[in-house]
C-alpha cells in the first residue's frame, strides 16, 4: 500500500517537514510515499532531502498538482502492515 502524504496548499518547507514525519511513522523499507503539494519549491527541495537522505525519488507529475513518488533503497514497492 501506498502511502499518502498531502501537503498541498503548504509552503517549503513543510511538505519535505510532512514527509520526514511519515518516513519516520513508516520505517518499512518496503513502503511507498506519494508527496502531494503545490508549493513550486519543491521541485527543489524534495529532490534535495531525498539525496541528503539516500532516498529514491521520480517526479510523477507537475499538474494539477505536484506529486512524488518517493521510497527507500528496496525492490519492494508494497507496504506491508501500514497504512
Amino acid at each position: 500500500m501506498d502511502i499518502i502524504v498531502d501537503s498541498k496548499g503548504f509552503a517549503c518547507p513543510m511538505p519535505v517537514i510532512k514527509l520526514k514525519k511519515a518516513l519516520t511513522q513508516y520505517p518499512d523499507k518496503s513502503c511507498v510515499f506519494l508527496l502531494a503539494l503545490t508549493d513550486t519549491g519543491g521541485m527543489k527541495d524534495v529532490p534535495a532531502f531525498c539525496r541528503q537522505q539516500a532516498l529514491e525519488w521520480a517526479l510523477q507529475q507537475e499538474k494539477p498538482f505536484i506529486e512524488f513518488k518517493v521510497w527507500r533503497k528496496s525492490d519492494v514497492f508494497l507496504c506491508e502492515g501500514g497504512g
